[in-house]
């Protein structure tokens, strides 16, 4: 059985996906990693990479086509563009909470705000306290 991860090398390009049976080793002795590429050529189609090939020094060029080829092209097309679909939800659904999120930092400065200024005013409320107080400790020790 595979389990899929939420990580992405690429969101368009490659998902990662790991594999619990079937483990391919290359030449390096590093197990290669179960992947689906999503590139409008192959949509959907599985394979597998060595980790090294993935690493900025490309140490290992392992690469295995798990799945056959899709030879129909409607098919590489609607699995392609379901694929976008999903992204662009995924997308939309990332902006939405960054709105709710801008929404609630704006909320949380005007509070801050508010509260500043209320803190200023107490303070001339105070100064002005203490102001009369003087003033009333004046004229009774004069």
């Amino acid at each position: 059985m595979s389990s899929s991860s939420s990580a992405s090398r690429n969101q368009l390009q490659v998902t990662h996906v790991q594999s619990q049976e079937g483990v391919k080793v290359c030449d390096c002795v590093v197990p290669a990693e179960e992947q689906t590429c999503w590139k409008i050529t192959n949509p959907g189609r599985r394979f597998w990479n060595c980790q090294n090939s993935m690493t900025r020094l490309r140490k290992c060029s392992f690469f295995e086509w798990k799945d056959e080829e899709q030879a129909d092209a409607y098919y590489k097309n609607l699995l392609y563009s379901l694929k976008q679909k999903l992204d662009a939800k995924d997308e939309l659904s990332e902006m939405n909470k960054l709105r709710r999120r801008i929404v609630e930092v704006a909320k949380s400065e005007k509070e801050v705000h508010d509260a500043r200024k209320e803190i200023g005013r107490y303070k001339m409320i105070v100064a002005l306290l203490f102001a009369c107080l003087a003033l009333c400790v004046l004229k009774l020790g004069g």
